[in-house]
């Protein structure tokens, strides 16, 4: 049975002989097979006991979903061509109520809506096609901007010129169409391979080599595991770095860089990468902290300042111990699992992932003036801490922290222009402060402290308390300022986090404080009256795509359009503070 015999046995061709399919009828069709397959599925699951008969049914299943993944990227790719973010939001309510009742839509007594019949004017209801398929689908931002680029690396689309242009990926796309592979294995690939092309560009006759190294990525996405398609990869890349002497302009554009990497048990990991000029910089400012004669260098203060053994200071944790040090950062050291037995996770390479054997290279990693004893790289796997309790690595960590946390200030505390003034806001309960709970603060970007990085914080006057759930009063200046001051949009961006509208994860240093009563018509600056917006989310709300509701705990929710919420439910931002759900506690 083809295609067309599906769709006219799904449609009954509306009772008409002679009536010819059309694009309405293939969507119909095509809603009646989902609805079929999300009906089947369960039932074959629950009916039936065979072995051989559930071996045919897992390979459907998945040839299933591997259709399905091509179908979402053509989906996104259609989306992106007729401009569906700028459909007006009736529209789009009325696209939901067909989704809403699909049997009613099948047997045609609900029918969809018309296209406008001019082009949208004003504020379209969403940024971009990523805007709304987050939005539309309620699914992540990650997931709708790669289904966006997936579909501009695996399809063929029509550019910013209006010229239609082939698949960039050419091989991965006739695996993607065939079915070969799941269509996120091919975007991984496809986006790996674009990274790539910087180095490719490098070598003679690039064009024949893309193709190569296309080709064998494409037959190992369709024969082999991921795991094996990814080693591919990464060997392919470090084939090509080595083939190329000096790195080119564009390779250097796509490496350069501070990345992070994520926070695991407590640790935040950022990968940084530079140019020799800046790396000598970096090299000049560890050398400075590896001299105990300087000031930079001083081995006490820089100890002090880590935050290693803050909370285990006695009263005669300051006596003098070996070379001047604190006899105290010995104990402190000890009470906090530091041992010349741990191994380190900068001793680690990061070219295979594996510990470091080798002695020379362990010293180059971990950048150690000093020669590393045996004992570093005999039986004990251990490391080397210096009488002042840190290894080279924390030394020189602390030193470049210690630069950011001058402020971009010269030591006439003046402000230099240009350089940017990181601060630490921390929120915190009343009970957090008094040192009476053991939940720790959380940081402006989410970054969750132990009660004693809090109280260490707070008792150094490095941190900006933002005190929640006390008696304080609202801050006020009425209508002689139109604009949030500082200390307000630090004090409103504390309590929400950053922009209220769900799913936006703009940073909070990029959002602006909207006016709930606008300020035109007489409403006041003041804290109980701001809610944080970037500034996309700031027009929709003056637009009235968004409405900002106060709830009952006297904060503010947003309510999302009807197409996206029919029940009109307050709703706040995750990404920002945990759990949406109104009832329970902000912090």
């Amino acid at each position: 049975m083809n295609v067309a015999e599906i769709v006219n046995q799904l449609t009954a061709s509306r009772g008409d002989p002679g009536h010819h399919l059309s694009p309405d009828d293939e969507l119909c069709a095509y809603t009646a097979l989902v609805m079929g397959l999300e009906e089947l599925a369960p039932r074959i699951a629950s009916h039936t006991n065979s072995p051989t008969r559930a071996d045919y049914f897992v390979h459907l299943v998945e040839r299933a979903h591997r259709a399905t993944g091509y179908a979402q990227l053509t989906a996104a790719d259609l989306a992106q061509r007729t401009l569906v973010h700028e459909l007006p939001a009736e529209t789009l309510a009325k696209v939901n109520d067909c989704l809403a009742d699909t049997s009613a839509y099948i047997d045609g007594t609900l029918g969809l809506p018309n296209d406008p019949a001019t082009p949208p004017s004003g504020r379209p209801t969403f940024k971009n096609t990523t805007e709304f398929l987050q939005n539309a689908l309620r699914i992540g931002f990650v997931e709708a901007r790669d289904r966006v680029r997936a579909a501009g690396r695996l399809l063929p689309h029509t550019d910013i010129h209006g010229i239609d242009q082939p698949a960039p990926f050419p091989l991965l796309a006739e695996q993607l169409t065939a079915g070969k592979a799941s269509a996120r294995q091919l975007a991984n690939a496809a986006r790996k391979l674009e990274r790539l092309q910087p180095e490719i560009k490098q070598y003679p006759d690039s064009d024949a080599l893309a193709s190569r190294l296309e080709a064998q990525v494409a037959e190992s996405v369709s024969d082999e595991d991921p795991r094996t398609t990814n080693r591919l990869l990464n060997s392919i890349e470090v084939w090509l770095q080595q083939g190329v002497k000096e790195p080119s302009e564009e390779v250097l554009r796509t490496k350069v860089g501070m990345f992070y990497r994520g926070t695991n048990a407590g640790i935040s990991e950022f990968l940084l990468r530079t140019r020799a000029t800046d790396a000598e910089i970096l090299f000049s400012l560890c050398a400075q902290t590896d001299n105990p004669r300087t000031k930079a260098g001083d081995r006490e203060a820089l100890f002090d300042q880590s935050g290693f053994g803050t909370e285990y200071e006695t009263g005669s944790s300051k006596e003098a111990g070996p070379n001047g040090a604190g006899a105290g950062n010995a104990g402190a050291k000890a009470a906090s699992g530091i041992g010349a037995h741990d191994f380190p996770d900068f001793l680690i390479d990061p070219a295979t992932g594996q510990p470091v054997a080798d002695a020379a290279e362990a010293h180059k990693l971990a950048m150690d003036p000093l020669d590393p004893p045996a004992a570093v790289f005999g039986t004990d796997n251990g490391t080397t801490y210096g009488e002042d309790g840190l290894t080279p690595p924390q030394r020189h960590l602390q030193g470049l922290m210690n630069l950011l946390k001058s402020n971009g200030r010269t030591g006439q505390k003046t402000k230099t222009t240009g350089l940017p003034s990181p601060e630490l806001f921390i929120v915190t309960t009343l009970a957090e402060l008094e040192g009476r709970a053991v939940e720790s603060g959380l940081t402006r970007h989410g970054q969750r402290l132990t009660p004693q990085e809090l109280r260490q914080q707070l008792c150094n006057g490095r941190a900006i308390p933002i005190v929640m759930n006390g008696q304080s009063r609202i801050l006020d200046l009425g209508t002689e300022e139109r604009f949030f001051p500082d200390y307000m949009r630090a004090a409103i961006l504390a309590i929400y986090g950053g922009c209220l509208v769900p799913g936006c994860t703009i940073p909070p240093e990029h959002c602006e404080i909207h006016h709930f009563d606008p300020f035109s018509r007489g409403g006041k600056t003041e804290i109980n009256l701001g809610l944080p917006a970037c500034s996309n989310h700031h027009h929709g709300l003056h637009a009235g795509t968004f409405t900002a509701v106060r709830h009952t705990d006297g904060l503010f929710s947003i309510l999302l359009p009807r197409f996206m919420d029919p029940e009109q439910k307050p709703w706040r931002n995750a990404s920002w503070r945990q759990g949406s759900v109104l009832s329970a506690p902000l912090f």
